[in-house]
This record gives structure tokens, C-alpha cells and sequence, in this order.
């Protein structure tokens, strides 16, 4: 899976953007598929008119009500890593650094 090589690693997206984020109905197939209930567990499945998975919310508590940031974040040494890098959801993987890019123009 594609991730921005220019990361600083520094987490704001996670914390900023994790708890506003929607899972596709890919990636849904996909933690199924590889049997990620660790994942599928934070996520608020949603479906479509005729019972098909339409997509989802990350992330969320068992209740349903939103978490404030990605649960899977953990910071180490200063840095933040990503507990799921092996199966993040396609927005997180394809997230573009405003961070790294205002580094490289500026």
C-alpha cells in the first residue's frame, strides 16, 4: 500500500483528522478478508439501501460514539507510529503532508 515517503512522522494527522475519517468499502473487505477484528472493532460499519456495506467511520467506541483520535497511533522515541501500518485504511495511506510539503517549498 502507498505511503507519502516524505512523512515526518510527527502524528498530527492521527490526532487531528483521526476521529473525522471514513473507511471505504474496500478497506472493510479487505480487514475482513485478512480477519482484522482488532481494526473491524473501532469501525462504525455503515450500509447501503440494500444491505451491502457502503463504507465506514473511523474510528469509533463500542458505542458508536466517535474517538477523539486514532486508537492505533503510538508514539515512541518522539516519534509517532502507526500500529496498523500493514492495513491502514486507503485514506490514511494516501494522506498528503501539508507539513512535508510546506518543508519542501519553503
Amino acid at each position: 500500500m502507498y505511503t507519502m515517503s516524505g512523512c515526518t512522522m510527527c502524528g498530527a494527522c492521527c490526532r487531528k483528522y483521526g476521529m473525522r475519517l471514513e473507511a471505504s468499502q474496500l478497506d472493510i473487505a479487505r480487514w475482513r478478508l485478512d480477519g482484522r477484528e482488532d481494526i473491524l472493532a473501532c469501525v462504525g460499519v455503515e450500509f447501503g439501501g440494500s444491505g451491502e456495506v457502503a463504507g465506514g467511520k473511523l474510528w469509533v467506541n463500542p458505542d458508536g460514539s466517535r474517538v477523539s483520535e486514532c486508537p492505533f497511533t503510538y508514539e515512541l522515541d518522539g516519534k509517532c507510529y502507526c500500529g496498523i501500518h500493514d492495513a491502514k485504511p486507503e485514506v490514511c495511506a494516501t494522506h498528503f503532508c501539508i507539513k512535508y510539503y510546506d518543508d519542501l517549498t519553503g
